[in-house]
């Protein structure tokens, strides 16, 4: 076996892991009572900008507290700042400037490279399976990455290459510096969070309604 080939396997076997002990709350995240009601038929301008606004929390934390602690690692980071299209789809769906500016946003408590780069995984995910949401959201919506739907429509073409590129970088930091466990125990911990976070946007947008 090639130096090359055995990289290449070691890889794989951290990516195959990272994704099977984050499972579990990955699908508690995706069984969140919020992220279950915007791919629902009945789907209304409401339920979207409700989701919309809880990410907008975690997405700008991410890029104010995370993408500074990783900027070294993960080289192409200026392409992957979104939560200015957050901002745009709550503007072109109704919300003013004034009710943005009042959307809470997260803070991470982080403490090293490997925990960045593990709420950095979760967060990048995201954008794969914002694909999913863009079509279900444009059929029953009718918004457009032009007009209310540039977030979930994410990098466009570039989503899959830009989700191979970051991936690759993760990979070779855990090779180099045996921070698996590290990663992992941040993604893991992540989803959790966001599946919280989300609930309490569900909780407050039950009692409006």
């Amino acid at each position: 076996m090639s130096e090359a080939t055995a990289f290449n396997t070691e890889q794989d076997l951290f990516f195959k892991r990272l994704r099977h002990e984050t499972a579990e709350s990955h699908q508690k995240l995706e069984d969140n009572p919020l992220s279950k009601a915007i791919l629902t038929p009945s789907v209304s301008v409401k339920d979207y900008q409700a989701y919309l606004g809880a990410l907008f929390g975690v997405t700008i934390a991410c890029e104010d507290q995370v993408f500074p602690a990783i900027s070294h690692v993960i080289i192409d980071l200026p392409e992957r700042y979104k939560s200015r299209l957050i901002i745009d789809d709550l503007l072109a769906t109704g919300l003013t400037e004034a009710e943005i500016d009042a959307l809470p946003v997260y803070r991470f408590d982080i403490s090293s490279v490997a925990e960045a780069l593990g709420i950095m995984y979760v967060l990048e995910g995201s954008t794969l399976g914002g694909k999913i949401l863009y079509r279900h959201i444009h059929e029953v919506l009718g918004l457009t990455p032009e007009h209310g739907a540039s977030y979930f429509w994410g990098y466009g073409a570039q989503t899959g290459n830009l989700w191979k590129s970051f991936i690759s970088s993760l990979t070779q930091f855990v090779d180099e510096y045996e921070e698996r466990d590290g990663v992992i125990g941040a993604a893991k911990k992540t989803f959790t969070i966001i599946d919280n976070w989300l609930g309490q946007h569900d909780a407050a947008r039950a009692g409006r309604n």
